[in-house]
């Protein structure tokens, strides 16, 4: 569930500048070149477009514990951007923890248990995930509308600040701009507008830092549009950021690139490492979205069964038509659950695809086809299992007749 997405380095040039050493040496001596060094640049990592565009699935009438897991797991794309900051993460490179979520009231509460999280990290994951299920359709009304208290707990989230999406400082002052950028990226967002439902480009610039003046930013020629648009929003906003040097001159290279989860799905034009980012978080989305839809099946189930119930205990208080509509709203439930599932699949299936293509040109990515072409299976499962107890339940149901 959570992608090794490396960071990728760059090259800096520094150029160490010379003050004037008065008129009589200007003419007596040239003045020396300046010395320049290469050194990599790191923090440069993608940004999934689900932290500026949140889209929660549909939810059912009421919250249940499949639904609020399933939120959780959808929610991973805001939660691993809360350990991009290095003050959200303790000194260890690994980070692990649970997230144990709590409705009741209409009001969500969070516990987030774990290693390698401070005070300020376990509060930026639970604003995270409220964040995100508030982007889900009349949120507020069906936390409200759910009267008994309801608990569910995450998988485990993982996190490795030196192959995932990290800021570290000190490295270098290039480095150290590269991350204050990349720390910025969620207040980009409007100028990722254009790219909310679709695959995003990748955007190249050069942000030039001196000692006196702001950060020049020039980005690389793009014959796309968009990407333009894009390039001329961000420029003025990366150029007021607080980039600092000691040195007379810094520049330092930055490539803007993205996943986007909740947009189109898979990638076809990205290279490998972000195409299969790219699934990896699309999966993240329809599993999550699976688990909601189940959720959603349960409600339906439940309410069904309840007037059965009521049918069983005084036929006179419910009448053939609402068990029609009851039976109805189940095998509605049941399509929801199977079409998410197919999603699901279809993704899966395409990724598979797509690996033994890359493994075809590059032996690397022969163990990642391996273990990806895994996950059909249990999928496939799943769906005839949802197939089938929809079959029963439409049985049943053609036996009401008004």
């Amino acid at each position: 569930m959570n992608s090794q997405q490396k960071v990728i380095p760059g090259l800096l040039a520094i150029g160490l500048g010379f003050g004037c050493a008065g008129q009589q040496q200007q003419q007596d001596a040239k003045a020396p070149e300046p010395k320049v060094t290469q050194v990599k640049v790191g923090n440069i990592s993608p940004v999934d477009l689900a932290v500026c565009f949140p889209k929660a699935p549909a939810l059912p009438d009421k919250i249940n514990k499949s639904v609020l897991t399933g939120l959780l797991v959808s929610s991973q794309p805001l939660v691993m951007e809360c350990l991009v900051d290095p003050k959200h993460r303790g000194p260890a490179d690994a980070t692990e923890f649970t997230i144990e979520s709590t409705l009741e009231g209409g009001k969500l509460t969070h516990k987030v248990t774990g290693t390698n999280l401070t005070p300020d990290g376990e509060k930026c994951i639970g604003a995270a995930v409220d964040r995100f299920v508030a982007s889900a359709p009349d949120w507020s009304a069906k936390a409200t509308a759910t009267t008994t208290s309801v608990t569910a707990k995450s998988f485990p989230f993982q996190h490795n600040a030196t192959s995932m999406p990290a800021v570290k400082m000190g490295t270098s002052e290039a480095s150290d701009a590269a991350g204050t950028i990349r720390l910025a990226q969620s207040t980009f967002c409007d100028c990722y507008a254009a790219w909310k439902d679709s695959e995003p480009g990748e955007l190249k610039a050069s942000v030039k830092v001196t000692k006196n003046a702001a950060p020049v930013v020039t980005f690389d020629a793009s014959t796309d549009a968009t990407a333009t648009q894009v390039a001329a929003c961000l420029q003025p906003k990366v150029s007021a950021l607080p980039l600092k040097t000691t040195s007379d001159e810094v520049t330092a290279p930055y490539t803007f690139f993205f996943a986007n989860s909740m947009g189109t799905g898979m990638f076809t034009n990205a290279k490998p490492a972000m195409a299969f980012m790219q699934y990896d978080a699309v999966r993240t989305q329809t599993f999550g979205a699976s688990l909601v839809a189940d959720g959603s099946r349960l409600v339906a189930a439940e309410a069904y069964e309840a007037l059965v119930q009521q049918y069983k205990k005084e036929s006179k208080s419910v009448t053939i038509k609402q068990l029609q509509d009851g039976c109805d709203g189940l095998l509605k439930g049941h399509d929801g659950y199977i079409a998410a599932l197919e999603k699901q699949l279809a993704v899966e299936e395409q990724a598979v695809a797509m690996l033994t293509d890359f493994a075809a040109k590059d032996a690397s990515w022969a163990p990642v086809k391996e273990a990806t072409a895994q996950q059909p299976g249990q999928t496939k499962k799943d769906l005839e299992t949802a197939k089938a107890t929809r079959a029963e339940d439409a049985a049943t149901c053609a036996k009401l007749k008004i």
